[in-house]
Order: C-alpha cells, then sequence, then structure tokens
C-alpha cells in the first residue's frame, strides 16, 4: 500500500472514529432528555390526567406536593376556584379540604397572596379579598364536626355548623394562624402569627393574641353510662 493509500485509510479510519463519537455524544444527549421527560412527568404529571382516572380527591392529593405555585394556582382555576388573573402564585404544597365536586368554593381576589402549606377547608365558600397576605401554614376553616359516632354526648352540645369564613381586603394572616369557620377578618386587619381566631374581628384591627376563655365543665350527667366500669 502505497503513501496515498494508507494516507486515505487513516483519514476514513478517524472520520469513522469521529462519527461513532458524536453518535455516542447524542445518545448521551438522548438518554438525559428522556431522563429528564420522565423526572418532569413525575414532578409535573398532567392535571387533566389525574383527574380523569383519579377523580378530584387525586387533584388535591397531587397539590399537596406540587412544588409549582403557578401551576398550583392553574389547577385551582381550572376546576372551579374563582381566582382573579392579578392575584400571586398559590402556595406550593397547599392542602384543600372537603372538596367534594370542584374548588368552587374558594375566591381569591387580585393581589392576594397563599402562602406555603396553607389549609383551606372547603366544605362551605371561603372568600379571600383584594391584597390579602395569608402566612405559611395558615389555616382556614368553613365547618365544625366532633365527630360521627352515634349518640356521642358532646354532638349534642356542640352541633355540626358550617358557614363562609371571610377574610376582607387588605387583611393580614400571619403564619400558623388559625381562622375558625363563620368568621370574618375585617379589612385591613392584622392577625398576628400561630393566632387562633373565633370571632369576627372589626376592620384596622390588630389581634395579638387568642382571646382566653375560662373552661367550662360539661354535665357529668351525659357521660355517666359511658364513664361507668
Amino acid at each position: 500500500m502505497g503513501p496515498s493509500a494508507r494516507a486515505a485509510a487513516a483519514k476514513t479510519r478517524a472520520l469513522r472514529a469521529s462519527r461513532e463519537q458524536g453518535t455516542v455524544r447524542c445518545n448521551m444527549g438522548l438518554l438525559d432528555y428522556v431522563k429528564y421527560r420522565l423526572w418532569a412527568a413525575q414532578q409535573y404529571p398532567d392535571p387533566d390526567l389525574i383527574y380523569k382516572y383519579g377523580g378530584l380527591f387525586s387533584l388535591t392529593g397531587y397539590l399537596r406536593s406540587c412544588a409549582s405555585p403557578d401551576l398550583t394556582k392553574e389547577i385551582l382555576r381550572r376546576y372551579g376556584a374563582k381566582i382573579h388573573p392579578d392575584a400571586f402564585p398559590v402556595g406550593p404544597w397547599v392542602v384543600i379540604h372537603e372538596a367534594i365536586h370542584d374548588f368552587s368554593n374558594l375566591e381569591v381576589g387580585p393581589y392576594s397572596h397563599i402562602g406555603k402549606e396553607v389549609f383551606l377547608d372547603l366544605t362551605d365558600k371561603i372568600i379571600i379579598g383584594e391584597g390579602v397576605a395569608l402566612g405559611m401554614r395558615a389555616t382556614v376553616l368553613t365547618h365544625l364536626n366532633v365527630g360521627e359516632w352515634p349518640g356521642k354526648p358532646t354532638a349534642k352540645l356542640i352541633p355540626k355548623k358550617q358557614a363562609p369564613t371571610i377574610i376582607e381586603k387588605g387583611a393580614s394572616i400571619g403564619a400558623h394562624a388559625v381562622i375558625l369557620c363563620g368568621v370574618r377578618v375585617g379589612a385591613f386587619s392584622v392577625v398576628n402569627a400561630g393566632v387562633v381566631v373565633d370571632r369576627d374581628v372589626p376592620p384596622c384591627t390588630i389581634v395579638t393574641s387568642s382571646e382566653y376563655k375560662a373552661p367550662y365543665q360539661m354535665p357529668l350527667k351525659l357521660f355517666r353510662k359511658y364513664l361507668e366500669p
């Protein structure tokens, strides 16, 4: 084989090796892309498929693990919540309780913020006005139920209840605060972190601590047959 032939053979081998390396790089790129798509499908699955095969219960379960505030807001709106387009992204990791058919019991006004891991009880309506700040892990309740055990004595004293809970415009609710069912928090009021609110809050009021109520003894005659050995 002459020098020119050897040079041509070497050039062919080099070209073949270059092509093989390019193919490997291409395959590695494709493999990484497939891995990413599988990861993305797990992290951000199609909400319509979740609803189709698991119903609203599965969708609320997904919201607890969804790390995207924008996607959380979009899912809530898509399935009935009345969230103003100018409201800030929701959550993430929100807990939706007692949403039976859809999220239509939730209303959120413009420029309102719902923080991380907020608990929203949609047994009845939750109305969040314009410019409200709902701190992380706050709880908003719309129903009261001490239990369904037949003949439970405390159920006679504390009957089941549900009512809309309203947070008016400009109000701020601190982290871990609890707003009980039927409460109206007035405009531009502030509820400090960790406070339990069991009565209406007038506008422009700061609630610094939970209102104290003295404990009271329930009538023992209601429990006699349950407490006797």
